[in-house]
């Protein structure tokens, strides 16, 4: 038989493990398989030091520290012989046989790390009264809080800051203005790329803000086996006190599991801010079609395998593409996670599982619409030679003042003269004489042009980079905000 080959970038079967893994991999530290098994012995241990000191008796300092030290040191070896306890069976523990059960292996391994020391005669107290989803569901949120944290919000805000510095030093730069694909009105560059980054801050602000929750409550969050096992204790109290000491928000009133609405809250930002940039990614890739935009040549870039002459703009449609996949599982999470059977049922444990995916291949997207950005230069002269072959543009404020002297019918002669028709410099001369236009509206039409009729557009761009810089700064202090492992 052919002997397996190891797990290697190119047999990897999502390409967020594979082709894509230098993008990705500092995602593993909180969405794969060995995040969630120390994240579950962090909950089970710092549980068991709150537990024990509630109803038992106060740990000695070694023996917190010795708790403390067997989730901030667990290793790879020791998620694996996690691994090995639910699926093969370890001699020693659970008589040798597989448990085929994630949340009992982490159990069974912490009893017999633990056996031997001077909190032998307390192993039952490991997972006491605890439903699995009052592990895992505290487990899942901290790893969807650290992702965010430490890699989502860092790379949109990276993105922004560089839309905004776009938006800044050309936000005079005068561009033809285009809707339904054509020739509209002039705009600037900076107001355009503005309009963008204002639209995705307000949606990061309101990712930052909201409050990802966690319960601790039983079977079927009524707190049964706490009450009767130790009914002078406040359980609600100890419940919200050692979820909030995870910098989570206490959620009180659940079934068996906590049914994920802060977390459906930010799968919906993440797609919202995902669908804006896709309309992004799009209008560059337009942009660059027509020449408004240039790509800077790369050494030994290859754009063809044909055509040695192109420069596609592949980070865009890279982005693009990522954007999607991420929205097809953002969705189906969002849509999937808030519904359950009655008080439990499994269907969430296995899609909760594809969350990390759904998170990698929105950093992919961040991270190459950037890329696309840094390529990118705007083609000044283009832009300058499109304005003058478009004066026809200018048949929007031409019309306006002529509505403002009472002119009857200025859209009518005003469409005759324009529509289908292109302007030059010296097409606003010939209409003013034929149009016998004279006064003081004469010499305002005569003094338009496509080079300068922007209204307030420059002061829009800025006022953008204004708000969008300070949105940045709270977002910056929400990714520094993290809860320390220890704690």
């Amino acid at each position: 038989m052919k002997e397996t080959p190891a797990l290697t970038e190119l047999l990897a079967i999502s390409p967020v493990d594979g082709r894509y893994r230098s993008d990705t991999a500092g995602l593993a530290e909180y969405a794969s398989e060995f995040a969630l098994i120390k994240h579950r012995v962090r909950v089970e241990i710092l549980y068991l030091i709150k537990l024990i000191g509630q109803v038992d008796r106060d740990l000695s300092a070694e023996e917190e520290q010795n708790l403390t030290d067997s989730y901030l040191n667990l290793t790879y070896a020791d998620a694996q012989k996690i691994k090995d306890i639910e699926t093969k069976g370890v001699p020693g523990i659970n008589n040798g046989k597989k448990t085929d059960h994630d949340v009992k292996s982490v159990e069974l391994f912490l009893r017999d790390r633990f056996k031997g020391t001077s909190l032998e005669d307390r192993l039952e107290f490991f997972h006491f009264g605890l439903t699995s989803e009052d592990v895992s569901n505290i487990a899942y949120t901290l790893m969807l809080k650290d992702n965010l944290q430490k890699h989502i919000v860092p790379a949109i805000i990276k993105l922004e800051e560089k839309l905004v510095d776009i938006a800044q030093t050309y936000s005079q730069l005068v561009m033809p203005g285009r809707t339904h694909g054509q020739p509209a009105i002039p705009t600037t560059l900076g107001k355009e790329m503005a309009v963008f980054a204002d639209r995705i801050a307000t949606q990061l602000d309101a990712l930052c803000k909201i409050e990802l929750k966690g319960k601790l409550n039983g079977a079927i969050g009524a707190y049964s086996s706490f009450t009767v096992t130790y009914p002078a204790v406040d359980w609600e109290k100890f419940s919200r006190e050692f979820v909030e000491s995870l910098g989570l928000t206490h959620n009180p009133l659940t079934t068996q599991i906590e049914p994920h609405d802060s977390m459906v809250a930010v799968f919906h930002k993440m797609i919202h801010i995902n669908q804006i940039l896709t309309g992004f990614n799009q209008d560059m890739w337009g942009y660059i079609s027509d020449e408004y935009i240039v790509q800077k040549r790369a050494e030994g870039e290859v754009g063809s395998s044909t055509m040695p002459q192109k420069i596609n703009p592949i980070k865009f449609e890279n982005s693009e593409g990522n954007l999607g996949i991420s929205n097809a599982l953002l969705g189906y999470l969002a849509n999937k996670l808030p519904i359950a059977r009655f008080q439990r049922d499994l269907s969430d444990s296995t899609v909760q599982r594809w969350i990390g995916t759904a998170m990698a291949t929105s950093l992919l997207a961040y991270k190459n619409t950037l890329l696309g950005l840094n390529k990118c230069e705007p083609n000044e002269e283009h832009l300058k030679s499109e304005l003058d072959k478009h004066w026809e543009m200018l048949a929007e404020p031409i019309q306006q003042i002529l509505r403002r002297e009472g002119v009857s019918g200025a859209y009518d002669i005003l469409k005759k003269a324009t529509q289908g028709k292109k302007w030059t410099s010296d097409s606003i001369g010939e209409f003013v004489n034929e149009a016998n236009i004279g006064g003081e509206a004469r010499q305002e039409i005569l003094n338009l042009s496509p080079h300068t009729y922007v209204g307030i557009a420059p002061q829009l761009a800025m006022g953008a980079v204004l708000r969008v810089r300070k949105t940045l700064e709270a977002a910056k202090k929400y990714s520094l905000d993290i809860q320390q492992p220890h704690s």
